[in-house]
């Protein structure tokens, strides 16, 4: 983590990974207040890191042969020693780096929505401290929620209504669904195997062939599919929040 000043004076200059342009559109430091910067700032190390591992993995589920060709090799020289019936079982094979980065990314998403709501009350929008987008009575970000709805000073009450309404929108449309199967893999249930590629052998000419792997997939979309939707709708999600409190912030001048 880069401090603002170097305990000598010095100040940091940060040279920027590619991943933090796409974020830096999004969230620009010098167009907030003070007590609104810092938040953005982590808003824009966030979502910079969730550009990054979204490309690691898209280029693992790219390349899954090579991933899994150990696991293979292993189960072709089992078959080849004593053939089993294949009908029978269903092959996974252990990719930790993938689990890894899938549970960051989705970690990383919730802890982008537990920043950016904050700005909620040093925009002054609501009245009371919000800490991160928790849950309330079993509804994600329901804290936050009940804030837009109860604790509004009266001039910020239609800011509050719109910013409430797009995060009702944008519940429906992705982030419960998201903060789900981010706590199935944070805490997950007893029983829950870690996150593998699955892949399917058949008999060719006496000998045991790889013919389809496939990545994780959420409600049935594979992995690299999910999180690149993911990240499309916390893009239009952020642009719309920080849009709306733009809006608020003019119209309070």
């Amino acid at each position: 983590m880069a401090p603002d000043k170097i305990a000598d004076g010095r100040l940091p200059v940060i040279c920027a990974d590619p991943s933090s342009v796409v974020g830096a559109q999004i969230f620009n430091p010098n167009s907030w207040s003070s007590d609104s910067k810092g938040i953005v700032y982590s808003c824009l190390a966030e979502f910079s890191v969730l550009h990054h591992c979204f490309g690691q993995i898209v280029a693992m589920c790219k390349e899954p042969k090579r991933l899994c060709q150990p696991q293979i090799a292993t189960v072709q020289q089992q078959w080849a020693a004593a053939k089993f019936d294949l009908s029978k079982v269903i092959l996974f094979a252990e990719q930790p780096d993938m689990h890894i980065r899938i549970e960051a990314f989705f970690s990383g998403v919730k802890s982008l929505l537990d920043l950016i709501v904050q700005l909620l009350s040093t925009e002054k929008i609501v009245a009371v401290a919000i800490h991160g987008f928790h849950r309330e009575k079993n509804v994600y970000g329901g804290l936050v929620l009940n804030a837009l709805q109860n604790n509004v000073p009266k001039d910020r009450k239609e800011l509050a209504a719109k910013i409430h309404a797009l995060l009702d929108e944008h519940k429906i449309k992705w982030i419960d669904q998201l903060i789900n199967a981010r706590d199935l893999l944070v805490h997950p249930k007893r029983g829950m195997h870690q996150l593998m590629l699955q892949f399917d052998c058949a008999e060719k000419d006496g000998r045991l062939v790889c013919a389809r792997i496939s990545p994780p997939a959420i409600d049935s979309t594979p992995i690299d599919q999910y999180a690149g939707q993911t990240l499309a709708h916390a893009k239009e999600f952020a642009v719309a929040f920080i849009a709306l409190l733009q809006e608020g912030a003019i119209s309070n001048r």
